[in-house]
């Protein structure tokens, strides 16, 4: 790093600490975002890591500098109508469009992230209970609403790839879909819709709906495959506005206001 050769520090073995904690305050003091500082440990800590596995140095000052605090970004969910234009955005008869739809509605009914959406194959679209692998290697099942089958459905019906069981169940002009192109799909998606869309988008407004609709921390943290529930909080402080805005909206008290005096 620049930072460690303006201090004279050339060798891994040099590297202390001091070093690395006064990096952080000077960047601190620039005015970097919690986040953005939280960000920044982390690359030079992967960095760090892998010259340790390939034997490049024994010593690891990151041992003794904890990553910075940031308080979690609670991003927003989709609203209904933001929803409605992106399902609006998939509409067509042709096999693309059908398959967008279809993806869309995977995503959105079950919460599963794009990597796992992405491994998804052929025979898994005819089944209403999957097994789904997640982070860590972890099973956990998700579950098909009729509407997502029945999207499905007709996606792999009109598909003109001649598609096996085991084939993957996504699928483009030139063959399966990589996770680059579905990350491309859903962001082009997003562009036709007005609406900047990704696949965590759509995952956050699953936990987020779910949580609206009365679903117990417990089970939603089951169905999306979270070891506990420090993400899903963040949710939770989604759900916790809307309430705020829902009593500011509906309370005896507001109501009276309104009223005219006699």
């Amino acid at each position: 790093m620049r930072h460690l050769q303006a201090q004279g520090v050339d060798t891994l073995d040099a590297v202390q600490p001091a070093h690395i904690r006064r990096w952080l305050l000077d960047r601190r003091q620039a005015g970097i975002a919690p986040q953005t500082l939280a960000n920044s440990y982390r690359i030079p800590r992967v960095y760090w890591n892998w010259c340790l596995r390939e034997g490049l140095t024994e010593n690891d000052p990151f041992k003794r500098v904890p990553k910075p605090k940031a308080n979690p970004r609670v991003k927003p969910a989709l609203s209904e109508q933001e929803l409605t234009a992106i399902l609006k955005a998939c509409e067509g008869t042709d096999w693309l469009s059908l398959r967008n739809r279809a993806l869309v509605l995977v995503l959105l009914d079950t919460g599963m992230r794009l990597g796992e959406a992405q491994r998804l194959k052929v025979e898994d679209a005819k089944r209403e209970r999957l097994i789904i692998c997640g982070k860590g290697e972890k099973e956990r099942m998700a579950f098909l609403s009729v509407e997502t089958r029945l999207a499905l459905k007709r996606y792999l019906k009109a598909c003109p790839h001649p598609l096996r069981d085991s084939e993957p169940l996504w699928q483009g002009i030139q063959g399966a879909l990589t996770l680059d192109g579905l990350k491309l799909l859903l962001k082009r998606l997003g562009q036709r819709a007005g609406v900047p869309l990704g696949a965590h988008k759509l995952r956050r407004t699953f936990a987020t709906w779910s949580l609206r609709n009365g679903i117990d921390l417990e089970r939603l943290r089951l169905l999306m495959g979270h070891s506990d529930y420090a993400t899903l909080r963040r949710y939770l402080a989604l759900v916790e506005s809307d309430l705020k805005r829902a009593h500011a909206e509906h309370s005896p008290l507001t109501i009276l206001r309104r009223k005219p005096r006699e």
